[in-house]
């Protein structure tokens, strides 16, 4: 039975098995046909527990890898010559083919956590395939990176950056690529303790600086966030965001912040409304897009009342993004 993300999930393995990533994983595909997807998940995550079981065996010496690609035990190997036993413990070359061995196997596991955390973020996504496919040197650059982290945590975000990048193919860089690879745990949570305040993915409201100053989003704050080349324009005095109709007969506008909206209504099409803003740089932009938040909703209504007294009509709404480009309020 088909659900929601299907075909974006589709796209996610088809893409992969074109450019020959996710190895591990590959060979589970043709048996997802008529299978239950969770069943499938539930070998893959146990034969990944088992092949990071076999690369910690083969780094400490337990295990060893055969010509022909077995996994047999060392001591197997060890008992058919003594004499063999004490030339490899003196075998430098012996020991450094087994780190590789089993760092490469360790790499090729991690890039597998992510790529089933994609399909994770996948599954339910209504949005269809887009025409366009994600270039190879962003999928090889993309794979580097991810076969770097053993964190859950991280896993997780690196699903995410691929999962965005099969529904929107160019949403990511491969500046923001090397962006995330450095990104420290620190600097993640002073991103994401911004995120709640951002409207539109592309501005933060700046006319209610008390209120932001309460909420710890202080001029110091911004300004480290501005080193980090997430948001532009702190010490500028005066960066001022004008909002435009977007009907020839009436005034109509929306502003979004994560799951909320604001519906800007006026009966003078022509009427412009503008408020001072931090603006998001390009990468900020894109490293937003990949986080899951909700709007500050104090902040966002603070946002509204300073909307109506300009003399504008103004609701808010709960927000669901459905494609690439649309979403529905309620």
């Amino acid at each position: 039975m088909e659900f929601f993300g299907e075909k974006l999930v589709i796209r996610l393995w088809e893409t992969l098995a074109e450019k020959g990533i996710g190895s591990l994983l590959l060979p589970w595909q043709i048996r997802r046909e008529g299978r239950a997807r969770v069943d499938i998940q539930r070998e893959e995550i146990l034969v990944l527990a088992q092949t990071e079981r076999d690369a910690e065996d083969i780094r400490s010496g337990v295990k060893s890898l055969t010509t022909d690609n077995r996994m047999v035990d060392t001591g197997a190997i060890d008992r058919q010559s003594a004499h063999q036993k004490d030339a490899d413990r003196l075998d430098v070359a012996a020991k450094i083919e087994r780190n590789r061995v089993a760092r490469e196997m360790r790499e090729e596991i991690n890039v597998s956590k992510a790529l089933l955390k994609a399909e994770t973020e996948l599954q339910n996504d209504r949005q269809p395939p887009p025409d366009r496919k994600v270039e190879g040197d962003w999928l090889f650059r993309w794979r580097d990176a991810a076969s770097k982290v053993s964190s859950e945590q991280l896993q997780t975000l690196w699903g995410r950056v691929l999962a965005g990048e099969i529904k929107s193919p160019g949403s990511c860089s491969l500046r923001t690529l090397e962006f995330l690879k450095n990104l420290s745990q620190e600097e993640g949570l002073q991103i994401a303790k911004m995120s709640p305040f951002v409207i539109d993915n592309s501005f933060i409201f700046r006319d209610n600086e008390e209120e932001l100053k309460s909420e710890g989003v202080t001029f110091m704050f911004l300004q480290y966030l501005q080193e980090l080349g997430i948001v532009t324009g702190v010490e500028a005095i005066g960066m001022t965001y004008t909002a435009r109709s977007s009907l020839s007969d009436e005034f109509e506008h929306h502003f979004i912040s994560h799951d909320r909206v604001l519906l800007v209504t006026h009966e003078d099409a022509t009427k412009e409304l503008g408020f001072k803003v931090y603006l998001l740089t390009s990468l900020g932009k894109q490293v937003l897009g990949l986080g899951s938040f909700s709007a500050n909703e104090s902040y966002f209504r603070s946002f509204g009342r300073h909307i109506c007294n300009q003399g504008f009509s103004v609701k808010i709404a709960n927000w669901t993004l459905v494609t690439e480009t649309h979403g529905r309020y309620f």
